[in-house]
């Protein structure tokens, strides 16, 4: 896998590294904000056809989170390992993420919070040239752990400002101003 280039966007290469850890740290209490007072109506309604349901954005962001996690810790103590890659839509439609009961829901909540919780130690105890420690990306090549921070601090708040867009298409609004301003894609 040597020489296999990055095309990871610059998008956030101007931020401080502080600041998209703050991000990634409020991913869990703004996801939970960004759900609260949804009917379990609302949470599995389909606003627009061929679009995920709110409750489907948030399984996905706990699988999601699932698999970066293991990522960034790849890169930290394996540094030039390859990442397996998956498909988030089979995964949603494998898992059932829409037929999810509640439980099934709040747990998938409390993984995506145990998951920030520890991964948020892998990288506030990151010395200087961990955050140059590469891996390979399925589709983005090799990447930094610098990258894996963008990748999912963006990742969070990207679905979060999904389910605020969701939110005010079923009429039931919620101002949640974004942490990021940009999006990676």
């Amino acid at each position: 896998m040597r020489g296999v280039i990055s095309r990871f966007p610059e998008t956030y290469a101007h931020l401080e590294t502080r600041a998209l850890l703050q991000a990634f740290e409020a991913g869990p209490r703004r996801l939970r904000q960004a759900i609260a007072g949804l009917t379990r109506e609302e949470l599995r309604a389909r606003p627009e056809s061929g679009v995920w349901c709110i409750q489907e954005v948030v399984m996905h962001v706990a699988d999601s989170e699932l698999n970066g996690a293991a990522r960034i810790r790849l890169v930290r103590a394996q540094p030039g390992s390859s990442f397996f890659s998956y498909d988030q839509d089979v995964w949603a439609l494998a898992f059932h993420y829409r037929d999810a009961s509640d439980q099934e829901l709040e747990s998938a909540i409390e993984l995506f919070e145990a998951l920030r919780v520890t991964t948020l130690r892998v990288f506030t105890s990151a010395g200087d040239a961990d955050w140059h420690a590469t891996g390979i990306h399925p589709e983005n090549g090799t990447v930094t752990l610098r990258n894996l921070l963008e990748l999912y601090a963006d990742h969070s708040e990207r679905h979060i400002q999904q389910i605020v867009t969701r939110r005010g298409v079923l009429g039931n609004p919620l101002i949640l101003p974004p942490l990021l301003e940009e999006r990676l894609y």
